[in-house]
């Protein structure tokens, strides 16, 4: 099997042994030679079937020995979530072909059968499952030289180099994770923290104890990290991706720490799209940045928003073009998401885009966060209401949006809580958020 990640790897290892892999208390768990090793021992315990292999251990130092292993047997690789059990996990190995799947028992690395049949797409080095936000997670292929492609205009785009150290936080086996902290170490030995733990005190101290120098996180951990006494000096770059960055926690990270939050924009279909690379602080939401190195972005409809197509060699589908389902804007400054086709919002014929009522909202006195969606109207087709984590109240946020909206897109109901709740990936689901709060 042709598989450039490989062969990247191997130019890693011939390059020079040392530290590759950290604990999250600093200590040294890999060395680039000690991976070389183990995915060699792996790979010969790979049980002996056609098929391919679901990769579910979650953030396991032993994660990128697995994965190379896997490819030196010339097998396809599955990305699995560790939150992915039941029917669920065996209806996609089912419709994926896998046949054996990793996990950790009592500690140790385990294969286990599926019992599913070996039936496989050929010419995929890996398969990733989108987010499911709106449906259940969705598979999308990949060759490696597609999945090293990304990697290149992630590392060239963000700055990140060998002499970094990658704080592993975010999940290995989501497109995010996979894509900024698993492939540069093994195409670009940029080394990694494997950090299990994702509660606000674990990673401070994490940070401290390693002195990483890159964060790529999703905005909730950002959020949890304003509590932190301290930020190490060696900590150069601070990432957000996987949902809509909160520009109040952005403001309020830089005052107290000096640092910027750089918005990441991309998915899981096609990789990286957009980085906001400035140290502008953008006081409003949905900012994204330009497109990355290696990446082209056009606009599909002449009047924004409007949604946007995708050429790039990281493009997981034939042909090198991927339209995602969010809309969006661009000025002067670069792209701003303003919402997705599908939470588009039905009054009474007229099309409301949730996000520009949320931009309305977001910027009353005391709300930290607002997600806007559509519940069934039996007269109006939809009603319009509006989720709220901060300080308030319905009247006062209805005042507000009667200086600045006509009045068939003013919220209808409001309800307030502390934290607007997320997924495993920090994704924000409008759905959800309607059944949670606002359903009948």
């Amino acid at each position: 099997m042709n598989n450039p990640i490989l062969e990247r790897w191997r130019r890693v290892v011939s390059g020079g042994d040392g530290p590759a892999i950290y604990g999250p208390s600093g200590e040294v768990s890999r060395t680039f030679t000690d991976i070389q090793a183990e995915a060699e021992e792996l790979a010969g315990h790979l049980p002996a079937i056609s098929g391919a292999v679901a990769l579910q251990v979650g953030n396991h130092e032993s994660f990128p020995a697995l994965l190379l292993a896997i490819w030196r047997a010339g097998r396809t690789v599955c990305l699995f979530d560790a939150e992915l059990q039941g029917n669920a996990r065996a209806d996609i190995e089912r419709e994926l072909g896998v046949t054996v799947r990793t996990r950790i028992e009592n500690g140790r690395l385990e294969f286990e059968m599926t019992g599913s049949s070996g039936n496989l797409q050929s010419g995929v080095d890996l398969y990733k499952l989108t987010s499911g936000t709106a449906s259940r997670p969705r598979p999308i292929g990949f060759t490696a030289a597609q999945l090293l492609a990304d990697c290149d205009h992630i590392c060239e785009t963000m700055g990140i180099r060998a002499d970094d150290l990658n704080f592993g936080v975010i999940a290995f086996s989501h497109s995010y994770g996979f894509s900024n902290l698993v492939t540069p170490l093994l195409c670009g030995g940029v080394r990694l923290v494997v950090a299990p733990d994702a509660l606000p005190r674990a990673i401070e101290a994490g940070l401290v104890a390693t002195g990483a120098s890159v964060l790529p996180a999703v905005p909730a951990l950002f959020r949890g990290l304003l509590s932190a006494s301290a930020l190490p000096e060696t900590l150069r770059l601070c990432i957000s991706a996987g949902a809509p960055l909160d520009p109040a926690v952005g403001k309020e990270f830089h005052a107290r720490f000096g640092r910027k939050i750089h918005t990441f924009y991309g998915a899981s279909e096609c990789g990286a799209i957009c980085y906001d690379g400035t140290e502008e602080i953008i006081g409003e939401p949905g900012f994204v940045g330009h497109p990355l190195a290696g990446v082209r972005v056009e606009m599909v409809e002449i009047s924004p928003p409007s949604r946007i197509r995708i050429r790039s060699d990281a493009v997981g589908i034939e042909g090198g073009i991927f339209e995602p389902a969010d809309l969006l804007m661009r000025d002067g400054r670069g792209f701003w998401i303003v919402g997705r086709e599908s939470d588009q919002i039905n009054v009474a014929g007229k099309k409301v885009n949730p996000g520009e009522i949320e931009r309305v909202i977001a910027g009353a006195p005391g709300v930290r966060e607002v997600v806007v969606c559509g519940v069934e109207d039996p007269a109006r087709g939809h009603e319009i209401c509006a989720l709220v984590a901060g300080e308030g109240d319905a009247s006062e946020l209805r005042r507000h949006c009667q200086a600045l909206l006509v009045p068939w897109k003013i919220p209808r109901r409001f309800a307030f809580v502390s934290e607007i709740p997320t997924n495993a990936r920090g994704k924000v689901s409008r759905k959800e958020v309607s059944r949670m709060f606002f359903a009948p």
